[in-house]
């Protein structure tokens, strides 16, 4: 075993990340990402954000196996693995940071979108949104090409959560079974993800190292996390998902276009 300054700070940062993943059943790679990946180093901080997720992965399922929207997971899963396996090639052939750029401004956009609608509009303009207003052609194809898109970059980058999350958060109306639903996403995906790690010789000492300083910060957040969604009702995490959207997006943006200067 190895220890470097490095693991504490990183570990520090799943409190952050499991406490919304926790909440809201995604974020926790692509908060912590900047950090871990950025301390670490990509070759480690990859895996790192693949494995530190699957003991609670794995908790959350069993514990919530009745409460998951199977119907949305078997669209989620079905449209989303052919984009994993191609993500997988792709992660050796594309540059990463245009890939960040674009999924952030689409990320950005999507999530200012909805900020207006659920939070502008009912909080400062007092206009309440419909919720069985019909839906368009236009919000389908766009829903679907997350979908498909978020298995491309979630097998490239692990990095699928906010495009995967557009589809679940419109199909999925409760709060519960939303996060739910995310959580046996991130089983099939990251289970995935780690056995492909695993087979390309990536899970080393170091990495090992790293998550025993991770995973007892990670457990701190995640059920501070799960106990917070308990509190609020579906209005207050409709915003905290949008917002917590946002601020992926557009941190992936920002970041991500400062490097091209």
């Amino acid at each position: 075993m190895v220890f470097e300054f490095t693991f504490i700070l990183v570990a520090l940062m799943q409190v952050v990340g499991f406490f919304v993943q926790g909440t809201t059943g995604f974020g926790c790679t692509v908060i912590a990402a900047p950090v871990t990946n950025g301390l670490l180093g990509t070759a480690t901080g990859v895996p790192y954000g693949t494995l530190i997720t699957l003991p609670f992965l794995y908790y959350l399922a069993v514990k919530s196996f009745r409460e998951v929207s199977w119907k949305d997971l078997l669209k989620i899963v079905l449209l989303c693995a052919p984009g994993l396996f191609l993500g997988n090639y792709l992660f050796y052939k594309i540059d990463e940071t245009t890939a960040r750029i674009s999924i952030g401004a689409m990320v950005t956009l999507i999530a200012l979108i909805n900020i207006y609608k659920y939070i502008i509009k009912p909080m400062v303009f007092k206009v309440q949104e419909q919720e069985d207003a019909p839906d368009t052609v236009i919000a389908k194809v766009l829903r679907y090409g997350c979908l498909a898109l978020g298995g491309v970059v979630h097998g490239a980058f692990n990095i699928g959560g906010p495009l995967i999350t557009v589809y679940t958060i419109s199909a999925v109306k409760e709060k519960e079974k939303f996060r739910n639903t995310m959580n046996m996403v991130w089983v099939v995906l990251n289970t995935y993800n780690a056995f492909n790690q695993y087979r390309n010789g990536v899970l080393t000492p170091r990495l090992f190292s790293a998550l025993g300083f991770g995973l007892p910060m990670a457990a701190i957040g995640f059920f501070i996390g799960m106990a917070f969604l308990k509190k609020i009702n579906r209005e207050q995490f409709l915003r905290i998902v949008y917002i917590v959207l946002l601020f992926i997006g557009g941190d992936m943006l920002i970041r991500n276009l400062l490097t091209l200067l």
